[in-house]
Parts: structure tokens; C-alpha cells; sequence
């Protein structure tokens, strides 16, 4: 081989040198864009489910009737939810559609990834409206860092509770 007079070719070793640090910053540049894109599908905010409900009657004792909600929830989301209230719908005693047969204020913290049980005991007055073999709406009102309510709900059939 010969070469032309008065050029100088570039030698194997810096040649390369400069195609190893050329692959390096692309694979930098790929890492970097799968890592972003990677955050940027996970949704912001909290998300709740209900992995599972129980209500029981509980029966009357004195004046009153009480009735008992258990809650399992899961935040599957990238933020802190707080559930805010357990609400329970259905029809009363007299057979009419209540939103809010009981509302349980509730202000407890589930972070990402954890599961969270509750129970409450309430009563619901001198008539009896929550009872077994009935089947009611348990919702569950939460909100997260970026504002509004939302909210997650499940039918359940009511046990009986009472001994």
C-alpha cells in the first residue's frame, strides 16, 4: 500500500479509541432516555383499590343499632393517598336509597405501595339500617398531593355480627 505524499492517516488505536467513546455516549444516551421514559409512564398521584370489605350488623344495644366496616385498601400509585372518609350507601329501614347511611371520617395516610386495614364500629341511630342479608356500597373518599377528591367503592353483602 502506499500513500500519499504529505497526508498522515489517523492510527488504529486513536481510530479506535474514538468509536469505543462514541458507543460509550450512546449507550449513556439510551440509558438515560429508557430511565425517563420508564418515570414518566408511572402515573403522579395516589391510587387506591379495595382488596377487601367486610360490614357486619352488629344488632342494637340500647337505643341504638351498630354496625362494624372492615377495609383493605392497596396504593399502587407513585404518591401518598390519605383516605379521607368511609362512606356506606344503600337502602334504609324504609327501603329508600341513602348516599350516606354512615359517614366515617377517617384521615389516615396510606403510602405508595402499602396496604392498609381499618375497622369501625358506629351506630347508626335508633333505627336499624344496617342490616344483615342487605347488600350496600362501602366508598372510600381520598385525596393526594395534587389536589381533589377521588374515590373507589365496592358492593358488600352485610354478615351478621350479633352473638
Amino acid at each position: 500500500m502506499s500513500r500519499a505524499r504529505g497526508k498522515k492517516a489517523v492510527s488504529p488505536v486513536v481510530g479506535a479509541l474514538v468509536l469505543i467513546g462514541v458507543a460509550v455516549a450512546a449507550a449513556l444516551l439510551l440509558g438515560f432516555m429508557v430511565n425517563m421514559g420508564i418515570k414518566a409512564s408511572k402515573p403522579k398521584g395516589a391510587a387506591l383499590a379495595i382488596a377487601g370489605v367486610e360490614l357486619y350488623d352488629l344488632g342494637k344495644y340500647g337505643n341504638y343499632y351498630y354496625a362494624m366496616v372492615s377495609v383493605k385498601v392497596a396504593n399502587s400509585g407513585s404518591d401518598a393517598a390519605t383516605i379521607n372518609q368511609v362512606i356506606i350507601a344503600g337502602r334504609d329501614y324504609r327501603g329508600y336509597w341513602s348516599d350516606s347511611l354512615a359517614k366515617i371520617n377517617v384521615g389516615r395516610q396510606v403510602l405508595p405501595g402499602e396496604t392498609y386495614t381499618g375497622s369501625w364500629t358506629f351506630n347508626t341511630g335508633s333505627y336499624h339500617q344496617i342490616q344483615a342479608g342487605r347488600v350496600y356500597v362501602v366508598k372510600i373518599i381520598y385525596s393526594d398531593p395534587y389536589g381533589g377528591s377521588k374515590v373507589v367503592s365496592v358492593n358488600v353483602k352485610c354478615e351478621s355480627g350479633a352473638g
